[in-house]
């Protein structure tokens, strides 16, 4: 089954590279096809923001690439009206029920840190992760 997850917070300042790198990097072996879609103004966020931002969007590209098996990936990454919001979608095959809590774990503490939000959902026909974060 595969998951989704939104992650939305206030913006701070990392600019697009922040996000495409990652990605990049992380996926460059995997045989998986990561598509990234990038909106706003990335380069307004405030830079512990940007930090915060970069670290989501690493963790659940790891968590895809490493436990998923998807064959696709998609980072979405937005910053409107001093939020920034991100998701991370993939086909893969979706949260086991006894799934560790640690890299999620981080993931929440790194959206309510912002004053934002994690949402996490896993069913088919796309799962992913979520992250809201508000620029202060």
């Amino acid at each position: 089954m595969p998951s989704r997850g939104v992650f939305a917070c206030p913006s701070s300042g990392g600019g697009r590279g922040a996000i495409a790198e990652p990605v990049a990097e992380l996926t460059d072996d995997a045989p998986l096809h990561p598509a990234v879609s990038m909106a706003g103004p990335l380069d307004a966020v405030p830079a512990q923001l940007a930090e915060q931002v970069e670290a989501v969007v690493r963790e659940a590209v790891s968590n895809a690439v490493r436990h998923a098996g998807a064959s696709a990936l998609s980072v979405s990454v937005a910053v409107r009206d001093e939020v920034v919001r991100i998701s991370v979608t993939d086909d893969g095959t979706g949260l086991p029920e006894d799934v560790s809590p640690s890299g999620l774990g981080n993931l929440r503490e790194r959206a309510e840190s912002a004053g934002g939000t994690f949402a996490l959902e896993s069913p088919p026909p796309a799962a992913g992760s979520g992250w809201t974060g508000r620029r202060r």
